[in-house]
């Protein structure tokens, strides 16, 4: 055995009495330990999602997506004449108090209504242990709570929302003009 400079080799430690003479024995032990828990910090393990929204999870083919949004229905005007809605619909209040799992707003659209609609799909599927999340809306024109980041509130934007149960078409309410509009709501029914 080589000596390292500097460092005494287990025989050349001598005992003087200030410390139990079972030191000089345990020092093999300590680098037996300390081996080891590097060699247990150092191996791979996968990396946990981070914080900042769920894990966009591709959706498996056995899943089954269902749209429960009421059909676009014409409402009477003032002038006797009827409007398409462009949607409109929402979910009360006290069924998003009860249900709602996860919600994100965001200012612009970056994607296609048909890409931001699966986006949304997918965060649902990755939304913690499978089968949590049951139904999405994604909405634009949303009014964001009050108190979302520190805010009072109301500012219109793109929306995400996860539910906790399938959403059914009489659930469904209209919603103040010019909100929730050209919004898709999705039920995504997968295996467990």
């Amino acid at each position: 055995m080589v000596p390292l400079l500097g460092v005494p080799s287990p025989k050349s430690i001598h005992h003087t009495g200030n410390t139990p003479k079972s030191t000089t024995t345990m020092a093999p032990i300590h680098l037996l330990l300390l081996g080891l828990l590097t060699a247990l910090s150092t191996t791979a393990s996968p990396i946990a999602p981070r914080a900042g929204g769920p894990t966009f999870s591709p959706i498996p083919e056995n899943c089954t997506i269902t749209n429960p949004l009421p059909a676009n229905t014409t409402t009477p005007t003032a002038t006797n004449t009827t409007t398409l809605l462009p949607s409109g619909w929402k979910l009360p209040t006290n069924f998003t108090d009860t249900h709602e799992l996860y919600s994100s707003y965001f200012s612009q659209p970056f994607y296609t209504p048909a890409e931001q609609a699966l986006h949304c799909q997918q965060q649902c599927y990755g939304f913690g242990e499978r089968g949590t999340c049951k139904s999405v809306l994604l909405g634009y024109n949303v009014p964001t709570p009050e108190g979302y980041y520190g805010t009072e509130g109301g500012e219109l934007a793109t929306a995400c929302l996860l539910y906790d149960v399938f959403l059914e078409e009489g659930i469904f309410v209209p919603a103040p003009k010019g909100q929730y509009v050209n919004e898709t709501a999705s039920n995504v029914d997968c295996p467990v």
